[in-house]
């Protein structure tokens, strides 16, 4: 008689575990919030400077490189090489990456970027003659616009604020990267200004 209600109570509280385990399981789980958007905020401005037309009309250039560009360095130009496969390829190291996402500048890199001219074939200059220009011609190279036609420099040893578009040879299995628009980031141009400048108003109108 003792053993039979022993047998019982051991049944009742295996029941009752049973029970609440099954309720537990059958309990509506809490729905998962998704995250909010975050809206990504543009670089601060750069500081105040006076902004000459050639900047306005380089400012405007650049938001439709900018529509069109995978990526956007500001690098130093270290010269060209003959490709076997590709022809003349430029080479840019010591650079930092524009993130269209998040609107920021990425950290610095020290490897070399190689650039294919693409269609734009831009003019190359040596540090000898860009040290012997005069103050005018410095500012003519940063826009040189005439005759309905824009020419495009290149300066050795100068970081330059490059636009690219990337590929990829499936041919040769390589990928790269061409140059769709190019800005010297000299003290003249002040190309990083505005870019600083054409992203704020781009992102705050």
């Amino acid at each position: 008689m003792q053993m039979r209600k022993m047998l019982n109570i051991t049944l009742l509280l295996g029941l009752a575990v049973t029970s609440a385990i099954f309720l537990a399981s059958c309990a509506s789980k809490p729905e998962v919030q998704p995250e909010p958007e975050v809206t990504p905020t543009p670089p601060p401005p750069p500081p105040k400077f006076d902004v000459k037309d050639f900047q306005h009309q380089m400012g405007e250039e650049m938001r439709k490189s900018y529509e069109k560009a995978d990526e956007i360095l500001l690098g130093t130009y270290t010269g060209g090489h003959v490709d076997d496969v590709y022809g003349l390829t430029y080479y840019f190291d010591d650079f930092i990456s524009f993130d269209k996402t998040t609107l920021s500048w990425g950290p610095r890199m020290q490897v070399i970027v190689q650039v294919l001219p693409h269609e734009l074939k831009p003019e190359l200059i040596t540090q000898r003659e860009f040290k012997s220009l005069t103050e005018l011609d410095k500012v003519g190279i940063c826009w040189d616009d005439y005759d309905q036609e824009r020419y495009y420099y290149l300066i050795e040893g100068e970081k330059m604020l490059i636009f690219l578009q990337q590929g990829f040879d499936e041919e040769n299995t390589r990928s790269f990267r061409n140059l769709i628009d190019t800005y010297p980031a000299t003290k003249n141009c002040n190309s990083k200004a505005v870019f600083a400048l054409m992203v704020q108003e781009l992102f705050t109108r």
